[in-house]
């Protein structure tokens, strides 16, 4: 039996089936080249977080502020959701993944105050083989109040002033409905700070009632913005109604008192012949009513009749004044007057001429 010779063999080990060998060689090379090049590859990627409560019904997130930050911004800053990710996995992944998601967007819950470590939470839902190695921020403090209602009365606000002789306060004016429900911050809503105020409602030169439908209502107090109303869409369900009164003032002033009696009658009259006179108008009237008095325009005139010799009080209904001396837009049930006393009217006595034939 021949058998080969050692140096043979190991030529033919070596050497042998050459093609086949440098075939294998390359894919081989081609195979590591390829794992090698597509692996542990990084890519940084700006993403948006959304903070939520763990029960937006009774939860409402009043502060979120950086606690650790490199490049977004300083420890105390307000977060925007705005982040910066660095993302790592291999190369195809990441490309495949930044063609089918431009925007990164992610969700996180919170279910009480707390500081929130962010690249150990899961917010963002990334493919198999896609790891975060750091985000920026890396931490914020996150704050969560109970949610409640409240019933805040609803306050009109005016500008301009109604005609002359007019007036508006508290009584004449309605909200319609008088009252709304907000909701927000137990913080901010447990005290008096926050207020509903309807838009600016122009009452310049009104004198007649006057109905404004569909009034904005604002909120104030509230510096964070977390304040709503509930349901959203009272803001612009508001009703006010305003009915001015006249700005009535009072004057008071001696007036003389005249007698009139029948045409042919002559009485010998004896009677208060000064009054105390009260009347009540706007401004304007009133001044213009002391000035008739002033100049003697306004007196009182009462109808006398014979009395037999005995006092009287003077009726209300024989009580007048000419006419014009009184502004018209002054009533008669708006004077008064003290009480005048008719003290003896009775016929002249005839002098022996009149009695001689």
């Amino acid at each position: 039996m021949n058998k080969t010779p050692l140096n043979v063999r190991l030529m033919e080990t070596f050497f042998g089936n050459t093609r086949n060998k440098l075939t294998s060689m390359v894919l081989a090379i081609v195979v590591w080249a390829y794992a090698f090049g597509n692996t542990g590859h990084e890519e940084i990627r700006e993403a948006t977080i959304i903070l939520k409560p763990a029960n937006d019904t009774e939860q409402i997130i009043v502060s979120q502020k950086i606690d650790d930050s490199r490049l977004i911004g300083q420890r105390g800053d307000n977060f925007s959701g705005n982040v910066r990710i660095n993302l790592s996995g291999p190369r195809n992944v990441l490309a495949r993944f930044s063609e089918e998601s431009p925007q990164i967007i992610g969700t996180l819950t919170v279910d009480k105050s707390r500081l929130v470590q962010l690249r150990l939470e899961e917010i963002f839902d990334l493919p198999t083989g896609l790891t975060i190695q750091s985000i920026d921020p890396a931490s914020i403090d996150v704050q969560v109040e109970r949610l409640v209602k409240v019933q805040k009365e609803v306050r009109p606000i005016l500008k301009g002033l109604p005609a002359p002789g007019y007036q508006i306060n508290s009584e004449n004016i309605r909200a319609i409905p008088p009252t709304v429900t907000l909701s927000g911050p137990e913080s901010v809503l447990e005290g008096d700070g926050v207020n509903v105020l309807s838009r600016e409602i122009d009452t310049n030169g009104i004198s007649a009632p006057m109905i404004v439908d569909e009034v904005e209502l604002l909120i104030t107090g509230d510096d964070l913005g977390l304040v709503e109303f509930d349901p959203p869409g009272l803001r612009n369900s508001g009703k006010v109604e305003i009915n001015p009164s006249q700005n009535l003032v009072e004057a008071t002033a001696e007036v003389s008192v005249r007698y009139v009696v029948e045409e042919g009658i002559t009485l010998e009259i004896n009677g208060d012949q000064m009054a105390n006179v009260t009347v009540k108008g706007i401004e304007e009237d009133i001044l213009l009513w002391k000035k008739n008095v002033e100049e003697g325009l306004f007196y009182l005139l009462v109808r006398a009749s014979d009395t037999g010799g005995s006092s009287r009080n003077i009726d209300i209904d024989q009580v007048f004044w000419v006419a014009g001396s009184l502004p018209e837009r002054i009533t008669r049930d708006s004077v008064k007057f003290d009480k005048i006393i008719l003290y003896s009217a009775k016929k002249a006595d005839k002098t022996e001429e009149e009695e001689s034939p």
